[in-house]
């Protein structure tokens, strides 16, 4: 293999020793059945940076996932964007906001955060049986676009 080809593949691909796939936890919130969710928690420094270096593995390993009391979602991802905002007073104190913007598509899904996952978690993965036995180039099965209902295990 090419050393050109080698880059290649690391842009999408990770050995499996880089792996990350962070679960960030909320102490309160819904997620719903389609795995959609607006979940909010207070930070001190400390759980903010390590919530930034989580996140930037899971966006290098391509998956994330979000826990609730009342659910659990994890989530292929891929970025998108960034905004920042800062709007100072007159003392030049207020609030300085990030805002990450990412793609994403529902992978597996449950009202039951204590229950068996799917995925890198699970241990299951999500190979579909199709792509070990079928004539389908690898490409159809990128990125979890072969999921249809992240719900059905």
């Amino acid at each position: 293999m090419s050393d050109d080809h080698a880059e290649e593949d690391h842009d999408h691909g990770l050995p499996p020793e880089d792996l990350q796939y962070p679960e960030f936890v909320f102490e309160e919130g819904e997620i719903a059945d389609d795995g959609g969710f607006d979940l909010q928690t207070d930070l001190d420094r400390e759980e903010l940076r390590e919530w930034v270096e989580d996140l930037a593995g899971g966006l290098a390993s391509h998956d994330i996932a979000v826990e609730s009391p009342e659910g659990y979602v994890t989530l292929g991802v891929a970025p998108e964007g960034a905004e920042m905002s800062f709007d100072p007073d007159d003392e030049g104190v207020g609030d300085f906001e990030v805002t990450l913007q990412m793609r994403a598509k529902a992978m597996f899904v449950a009202d039951d955060p204590e229950g068996e996952k799917v995925g890198a978690r699970g241990g299951k993965g999500f190979v579909p049986i199709e792509a070990l036995t079928g004539e389908a180039d690898s490409d159809e099965f990128r990125c979890y676009n072969w999921i249809d209902d992240p719900t059905d295990p």
